[in-house]
């Protein structure tokens, strides 16, 4: 996942979010962008040496559920 991606994902709609992650096969609501929109604007590029901190994920799970935080995650990952 590159940096100029997460930097357009920050400037995105939450519609713009929500079309973005159909195209990679994971289905999000634009609610649930809005809880989330907070924490893609905290991303650090130290997370992509030292991993998402743990009280993230933590908010991102009790948003998403455990699998499809997961598979979330799995997106910016690969």
């Amino acid at each position: 996942m590159s940096i100029q991606f997460l930097q357009q994902l920050a400037q995105s709609t939450d519609k713009e979010i929500v079309a973005i992650a159909r195209e990679e096969g994971f289905s999000i609501t634009t609610s649930e962008v809005k809880k989330l929109r907070p924490y893609l604007e905290q991303f650090s590029f130290s997370w992509l040496f030292l991993g998402i901190p743990k009280d993230i994920l933590v908010e991102v799970e009790a948003v998403l559920g455990r699998k499809r935080s997961r598979q979330l995650i799995a997106l910016f990952t690969k």
